[in-house]
């Protein structure tokens, strides 16, 4: 990882917030909690969520950063109970209406409706978009509105492909993109550094940064999240997994594969801020730090099945974040290595 990462001063407060809206969203209603058995308050404490959003967005104010992180942890949420939610019943049908009833609650003009929400993602949308597009233009809301559709869209795909998985890396990849929610990431991050112009948004070279950022995270988190998803059924989403069946690979030789992609991903990101307009290069290298506080997360985090000791194990809560993410980071005070 050739970039460095900054963690956020209000991390903790972000843990606290996120917490307690997460609980009256009703994220930890008892009828959420088998499907994985990943949103029990304790599973939401080991994931720290807000620590991910932390490292992304590390110059954001407090409450920039209570905004965000609660944004992420819908998305969270679709992403860790969509599919055994609907895979039970094998219910596409109803899947797709979820996500058309959730863009419901996402309005381009940004105005309240009043539909009445019936699950936590609905009152997370609902409560969350009025206030977050009043600052947005239109072009920019829409463009948000999109990253969301996007993403549940992809969410769909996954759905229908988790059980006739696709063999087709090049297919995977573009799908990876929607599923994963980055595009989402990388779109929000605008509302913390500014709006991006037109013709930053029109560059091909800026479209291409944002892409490598997005590959660059979904597929890492491919290679780690392997054995997770294996435990849970859902491998065949996975690019290691897609990788080793489509070229015949084992599975050491198919994380190769991946690990090969995803270098020549983050090696774009590295030459993107020269190649981009002027205007973007400031922003083309907050996704470099996010790249690499992502990395970080992944490697702090009890979520992908590490062993939840030495820096997990220290103390939590208010004022102890500073206890175990600067211990033994190498480079400029106050950075971190990613």
């Amino acid at each position: 990882m050739p970039f460095q990462s900054r963690l956020n001063p209000h991390v903790d407060q972000a843990r606290a917030h996120a917490k307690e809206w997460a609980r009256q969203m009703g994220m930890f209603d008892e009828e959420f909690l088998e499907w994985p058995q990943r949103w029990s308050e304790e599973k939401f404490d080991q994931a720290d969520f807000p620590l991910f959003i932390a490292l992304t967005h590390p110059d954001a104010d407090a409450r920039e950063l209570d905004l965000v992180t609660a944004w992420h942890v819908a998305l969270w949420f679709v992403d860790d109970l969509f599919l055994p939610l609907y895979r039970r019943d094998h219910d596409q049908e109803s899947a797709a209406a979820q996500v058309d009833r959730l863009m419901l609650f996402l309005p381009l003009d940004g105005l309240p409706r009043p539909s009445s929400p019936r699950n936590p993602v609905e009152r997370a949308f609902a409560g969350l978009w009025t206030g977050t597009a009043a600052t947005m233009s239109p072009l920019w809301r829409d463009r948000f509105i999109s990253s969301v559709r996007r993403f549940l869209d992809g969410v769909l795909w996954e759905l229908e492909h988790v059980d006739h998985a696709v063999t087709d890396l090049i297919e995977y990849l573009g799908a990876r993109r929607d599923f994963g929610g980055l595009q989402f990431t990388a779109v929000l991050m605008e509302h913390a550094l500014g709006e991006l112009g037109q013709n930053v948004l029109r560059s091909r070279e800026f479209r291409t940064a944002v892409d490598a950022f997005v590959d660059a995270i979904s597929l890492h988190n491919d290679i780690v999240s392997y054995d997770r998803e294996v435990d849970e059924g859902t491998v065949a989403n996975n690019g290691v997994e897609v990788a080793r069946k489509a070229l015949g690979l084992n599975r050491r030789d198919a994380a190769a594969v991946v690990n090969a992609l995803l270098t020549a991903r983050v090696d774009t990101l590295a030459e993107a801020p020269a190649a981009v307009p002027p205007e973007a290069a400031g922003f083309v290298k907050s996704l470099q730090e996010a790249l690499a506080g992502s990395y970080l997360w992944h490697e702090l985090t009890g979520r992908f099945g590490q062993e939840t000791t030495g820096d997990l194990a220290k103390p939590r809560g208010l004022g102890t974040s500073a206890a175990y993410v600067f211990e033994g980071c190498s480079g400029a005070p106050g950075t971190l290595r990613g």
